[in-house]
């Protein structure tokens, strides 16, 4: 953990650009129509380039019809599509509700933005400790710099990908606990000697507008209804089957690559030993040696040579230097080998992490979001409300707060159109019809909009 600790380190900006990035992606996830709402606006008032400059420019596509300008109707068409998402009332409280609780889903929820965040800062730790796995693996014969860097992107790609095996894991496996209740309902209800029909799905698709269509059916019936299953009716583990055979190769991987580099460092600790203290006796050389004999003599004389060559070999050669040669490798074997047995043991453990995460993962998949086909469009129309009039007095604003936005904007549109026709003078019935624009508001727009 030190050594993933001071890769993170060493690759700092590469840490937080991918905290930001999985931040940024939670939120974009869970607030999907929002970022969606914000970047319609964006587009429009971009400078120069935006819808708004681009659509100002035709002056003269007429609806006669409408009586409306082509560019003054595809900015309401824009507007309107999400405008529609907000224009409920008391019945379609009723009919989402229903559909939920005809589903078997009423009270669950999509998965909250702090549980994507946590996944997500999983993944980014789960990146890191693959990036620093892979870092001599994923570019041979690169720089230190290039691998470690294509490492943290395969790491990161690996990581991502198994957030969204884990999560359709989840999902599958919720959706089987559903299947598991309609055929035990079903088995049920026939040993009661009351079930009047086989076990297959309305031939009329269910839907949020005609939640109530097979209120008649069991409610066995009324769940297959809204589910996408197969012809027998039955549970399906292939994403389940996949997914694991993923994570267990993942891992099994991991640990057998973590352990082939633990074995090479113990190799490159041993060569770089055997760099400074080769097999000699005497701590220098052939070579080193009768130059230091010759260095000797010159200045004391043979006699005094022979004496520091004896003072040497007592010091390094001899017996007892042979002796402290074993018993120094039989040192450095007992200390490989528990370097060895701790790291891989520390492996298995980082593995069996790496597993326990990816349960999680899936266990978050079987505890939020939907597998009806519209459960998760009936949930969001909901946003969660106890009470209808809590239901209604929400989307009122929302109506209220987009068609103000895009009354907004249909009027910067019909200024710009103004000051394009001013500037190239066209005919008089057209300036005539974009100085008339006292009617063509957004809310009249939804009049001939809505029939």
């Amino acid at each position: 953990m030190d050594k993933i600790g001071a890769f993170i380190m060493m690759h700092q900006i590469e840490t937080l650009l991918l905290v930001f990035g999985m931040i940024v992606l939670a939120f974009i996830i869970t607030h999907w129509q929002e970022v969606k709402f914000w970047w319609l606006n964006f587009t429009y008032n971009f400078p120069l380039i935006g819808k708004l400059s681009t659509l100002s420019k035709d002056i003269e596509g007429f609806d006669e019809k409408h009586k409306w300008f082509y560019s003054e109707e595809a900015l309401c068409r824009d507007y309107y599509n999400f405008y529609e998402k907000v224009d409920k009332n008391g019945e379609s409280y009723d009919e989402a509700k229903e559909y939920l609780h005809a589903a078997g889903e009423l009270g669950r929820k999509p998965t909250p933005t702090f549980i994507w965040i946590m996944i997500f800062v999983l993944v980014i730790v789960e990146a890191f400790g693959f990036a620093y796995v892979l870092a001599g693996f994923t570019i041979p014969g690169a720089s230190e710099a290039t691998q470690q860097k294509g490492a943290i992107g395969v790491a990161a790609m690996l990581a991502i990908l198994l957030v969204w095996l884990t999560h359709m894991t989840g999902q599958e496996l919720h959706k089987n606990t559903l299947i598991k209740k309609i055929r035990r309902w079903y088995k049920n209800d026939n040993a009661g000697g009351s079930n009047w029909r086989d076990l297959k799905p309305d031939e009329q698709l269910i839907t949020i507008d005609n939640t109530f269509d097979d209120s008649a059916s069991p409610n066995y019936i009324r769940m297959l209804n809204r589910l996408d299953v197969n012809d027998k009716v039955k549970t399906t583990y292939t994403k389940t089957i996949l997914t694991l055979i993923f994570i267990f190769a993942v891992a099994i991987g991991a640990t057998y690559i973590r352990h082939q580099v633990l074995t090479q460092e113990i190799a490159s600790a041993h060569e770089s030993a055997m760099n400074i203290f080769n097999d000699d006796a005497s701590p220098f050389g052939d070579t080193q040696n009768a130059a230091a004999d010759e260095d000797v003599g010159a200045l004391f004389g043979d006699e005094a040579a022979n004496d520091a060559k004896e003072d040497l070999s007592s010091l390094f050669g001899g017996k007892d230097a042979g002796t402290a040669k074993a018993s120094g490798k039989n040192t450095a074997a007992v200390e490989d080998e528990t370097n060895q047995k701790g790291g891989d043991a520390t492996f298995v453990i980082l593995g069996l992490i790496f597993v326990f995460i990816q349960i999680l993962g899936i266990f978050f998949g079987m505890h939020w979001d939907f597998a009806g086909r519209e459960s998760k469009a009936a949930y969001e129309c909901l946003r969660g409300f106890a009470t209808k009039k809590a239901f209604l007095s929400y989307y009122e604003r929302a109506r209220t707060h987009i068609a103000r936005v895009a009354q907004q904007q249909l009027q910067k549109l019909q200024h710009k159109m103004n000051i394009i026709n001013d500037n190239s003078g066209t005919d008089a019935e057209t300036t005539a019809l974009l100085r008339n624009n006292k009617e063509r508001t957004f809310r009249q727009y939804l009049t001939f909009e809505d029939k």
